[in-house]
């Protein structure tokens, strides 16, 4: 990222909290439509927060990645501002709102565009989804592939197969049971992932085991 257009991201917002986005909240079209979020994400990483395939939906009886606190973990994430309005909230409301402090961010730009972006989150609130009560994926919550899709396309647009990659690395618990639901998504905030996103997910998740 640029100065010139962290200028022009920075002065397009004017939201006072700033979510770290670790999962489908890391997908620019899964927030447009579902959450109406306008705003592109800032990569960052996150410390103290390990993910994984953890976080159970009773109501839509899936399993979704989680963060909670792991003191030598970190994860892949992207600074996304929001108002907290009820959708948001009702969008998350498998978790918990957990506060961040600056130190906890790891921000990968040059120390121009660094100092710029840490001077206006030090005026915000940040926020990290929480879970709190963590379940393993089983056959009756399984992990739909169309989440994973909506995940890894929205590491893919922003940071390319290298956030893809982080983002595989730094989540727990892959060997879950998975629902393959492309044609016919199970996930209620799917985003619209392309023929050839799918080829490259596919391709990663492979080499990995997944």
């Amino acid at each position: 990222m640029t100065p010139a257009a962290l200028k022009k991201w920075l002065k397009a917002v004017d939201e006072p909290h700033v979510i770290m986005g670790y999962g489908s909240l890391m997908n620019a079209d899964s927030r447009h439509r579902h959450s109406n979020i306008p705003h592109h994400g800032i990569a960052v990483s996150v410390l103290g927060f390990e993910r994984a395939w953890v976080t159970r939906s009773l109501p839509e009886k899936q399993t979704y990645v989680g963060a909670y606190q792991q003191a030598d973990a970190w994860l892949n994430a992207q600074l996304v501002p929001s108002h907290l309005d009820p959708s948001i909230q009702q969008r998350e409301q498998d978790y918990r709102f957990t506060r961040v402090s600056e130190a906890q961010l790891c921000l990968p730009y040059d120390a121009e565009v660094n100092e710029t972006l840490a001077s206006w989150l030090s005026e915000r609130d940040l926020w990290i989804c929480e879970t709190l009560d963590t379940h393993p994926a089983t056959n009756d919550f399984p992990v739909n592939q169309s989440y994973i899709d909506t995940c890894l396309a929205g590491c893919l647009e922003l940071g390319g197969e290298a956030a893809a990659r982080e983002f595989i690395h730094s989540t727990k618990a892959w060997n879950h049971p998975r629902v393959n639901d492309r044609s016919s998504p199970n996930y209620p905030r799917a985003a619209r992932v392309s023929a050839a996103q799918h080829t490259i997910i596919d391709g990663l998740l492979r080499e990995y085991g997944y």
